[in-house]
């Protein structure tokens, strides 16, 4: 007979299945994490930089709450996928998923968060190819000062028309200010490459998941039809 104390060791506690989470998920989890706070913080002030730089606070007057919402429902979304990975690998898979039914369900489970993460990966290379705009235009402005010489700048020919020629000392304070738009841009630019990368990880290791879940599946089989197979021969040998 069994003790209570022998039951209770025998269940996984909380400790345990933390250290079950595989290790490519918790890589692609912290990246997508780094990635996403990168790009909140980056976008955010560089969009604040610009709005000094041409004088306009009307420009993009709604892109902190667009970024902030981008950034806590990709945290949502890494941690489901985070959840996700942790139940269909290794022994949580046999735990969660062990009969055939529930097999079937977390194949289907994963193909479902594998589409997704394809989705929010060419979302986030969308948003990478529109961070080069700004950040080209920045870098041309730097060649054009420091290659050029350029000591005046219009900024009618960029579509603000209410913003006036600046020069001289003006200028000079004006380029200032566009390296550190330059800096933040940059740095969202390469925040947004990180979540792109965290999320094919999150697609590599889904798709191992459901590899795992579907050879799972053939040896649920094999094990029912020995279990049915050893049953049959028993009434066989109890009737002879």
């Amino acid at each position: 007979m069994r003790s209570s104390r022998g039951q209770s060791d025998s269940r996984p506690g909380c400790l345990q299945c933390m250290a079950s989470i595989p290790c490519a998920s918790l890589i692609a989890w912290i990246m997508m994490l780094v990635g996403v706070g990168g790009f909140t913080a980056s976008l955010i002030i560089g969009v604040r930089r610009t709005r000094d730089l041409i004088k306009y606070e009307y420009w993009l007057v709604f892109m902190e709450e667009v970024v902030i919402g981008i950034c806590l429902s990709m945290v949502v979304v890494g941690t489901f996928f985070l959840i996700i990975a942790s139940l269909s690998s290794g022994n949580n898979s046999r735990h969660v998923f062990g009969t055939t039914k529930k097999n079937a369900f977390g194949r289907a489970l994963n193909i479902l968060v594998l589409v997704f993460a394809y989705a929010f990966n060419l979302i986030w290379v969308l948003i990478s190819c529109v961070l080069v705009i700004p950040l080209t235009c920045f870098v041309l402005l730097r060649v054009l000062y420091e290659a050029h010489d350029l000591s005046c700048i219009d900024l009618k020919n960029y579509g603000f028309v209410e913003s006036e020629e600046i020069c001289g000392a003006k200028f000079k304070l004006f380029w200032t200010q566009g390296q550190e738009a330059l800096v933040c841009y940059a740095a969202a630019w390469l925040s947004a490459i990180v979540v792109t990368l965290s999320m094919s990880h999150f697609m590599i290791a889904i798709g191992a998941n459901y590899k795992h879940l579907y050879e799972t599946k053939y040896s649920t089989y094999s094990a029912y039809s020995d279990e049915v197979r050893v049953s049959t021969n028993s009434m066989l040998e109890t009737k002879m």
